[in-house]
């Protein structure tokens, strides 16, 4: 994938991780069901199905998103992340680490469960810093194919909005597909989500671009690099004051299975 055709640039400039988990995923913000209640569930359902599950589970791009994990160790025995942004790796690290200013995601929880379910919570969160054995940069370019053969190829895949925050154009989108796919052994499973018909968000005074697209071209897209759609579930915007900071109407929860390469 081009360069040119991405926002890789811009996001690499400007985004900072911990200013992005404090505006949409702590307990104060005004997105908190959006993103972090409904998508647990909806994620924890896909890992619940029993299909999902193997050695490795590799998290491609958006790996500020490890609320959406939690379930996923019990499924795989290795976690890798990989990202474009070293704002993103550098939170990963910082929390993997448990540093002192890394995001605290116990507080978020809280919405999540009773008290004693919350300890539920805290031990998964100790078991995914366990699982996750390598943090990787990896830039997305015309050379990605090349650079993630390198990897071990995964049992299941998981990308969280990353592809719409990065790429320009329907183009792009579809190259990154096809890139990630590398990553994946055919008959495993992709997990993605992406916003719908959705232009832009703000983190602070700072505007940054989303690529418009909707449930149809998602679809026609996986379908077009291999995969079959076992589930697909849209979870719609329940936060209808806020469209001046972020424009998104739903976000789409797709779970795939990779039965060719292409």
């Amino acid at each position: 994938m081009e360069s040119s055709l991405t926002w890789t640039d811009f996001y690499k400039k400007y985004f900072d991780a911990e200013k992005c988990l404090a505006k949409y995923l702590s307990p104060q913000s005004d997105f908190v069901n959006d993103s972090v209640v409904q998508p647990i569930a909806r994620v924890s359902n896909f890992f619940a199905s029993g299909s999902l599950k193997g050695d490795i589970l590799i998290v491609y791009g958006g790996v500020t998103h490890l609320h959406l994990l939690l379930s996923a160790c019990d499924h795989f025995k290795e976690i890798i992340l990989m990202d474009v942004l070293d704002t993103n790796l550098q939170y990963v690290k910082k929390w993997k680490n448990n540093h002192p200013l890394s995001f605290n995601w116990k507080d978020s929880f809280k919405i999540l469960q009773e008290s004693e379910e919350r300890e539920q919570w805290t031990e998964k969160e100790e078991m995914l810093k366990q699982s996750i054995t390598i943090i990787e940069k990896v830039d997305l370019d015309e050379n990605s194919q090349e650079v993630l053969k390198i990897f071990p190829q995964a049992d299941c895949l998981f990308s969280a909005h990353h592809l719409t925050k990065l790429c320009k154009d329907h183009a792009s989108f579809i190259s990154s597909v096809n890139n990630m796919s590398t990553l994946l052994k055919v008959g495993g499973h992709l997990i993605i989500s992406v916003f719908i018909n959705c232009t832009y968000w703000y983190i602070d005074t700072l505007k940054f671009p989303i690529l418009f697209i909707d449930e149809d071209f998602v679809r026609k897209v996986l379908r077009d690099e291999g995969f079959v759609i076992k589930e697909a579930m849209m979870n719609r915007r329940t936060n209808q004051t806020t469209f001046s900071v972020m424009d998104y109407e739903s976000i789409l929860f797709v779970l795939a299975q990779k039965t060719k390469n292409v």
